[in-house]
């Protein structure tokens, strides 16, 4: 019996390793057009979101945050404060690091990736019954919470209904 629980929670876990891949790269194809309409890269966008939530942020912790390399975040940094959408001074606790914070454009940039990107996600996801996407993402949300260790021990599934 054991055995069997076993294999059916590494099948399980294939499955949810082999749907989590397919999801993200489907998304990233299907996110490009609308980001490339908005003037925006994925990086930048993720960049853009993260400092969104943050308030400030430093690249290194950018780097660590979004899982990205330090040789990309600068990159993406300097033509993100090339367009006006972020700002960076030096930090006064530690001169080498600068303090990166969203201007009101990159806010104004964001929010136009993300009418774009959502409209594109409502039209594809247009056929499912009402509820269902609210669904898909409290469970994404709970999974994400769980991959991060901040998952609360007795949050209950969410269920379609």
């Amino acid at each position: 019996m054991a055995g069997r629980v076993d294999e059916q929670a590494q099948s399980a876990g294939r499955r949810v390793v082999r749907e989590v891949g397919a999801a993200t790269r489907l998304l990233r194809g299907l996110m490009a057009p609308p980001l490339q309409a908005a003037g925006i890269t994925q990086a930048e966008f993720h960049l853009l979101a993260y400092l969104e939530e943050s308030g400030t942020s430093t690249g290194k912790e950018l780097s660590c945050t979004l899982s990205l390399d330090k040789t990309t975040v600068s990159r993406q940094l300097t033509a993100l404060e090339e367009a006006g959408a972020i700002t960076r001074t030096t930090d006064p606790a530690n001169r080498r690091s600068h303090l990166i914070t969203l201007t009101d454009a990159g806010r104004e940039r964001l929010a136009d990736a993300r009418r774009r990107t959502i409209a594109v996600l409502e039209d594809r996801f247009s056929s499912w019954p009402a509820g269902e996407l609210d669904v898909l993402a409290a469970q994404l949300a709970r999974f994400n919470d769980q991959l991060r260790g901040t998952a609360a021990e007795s949050e209950p599934p969410v269920h379609a209904g």
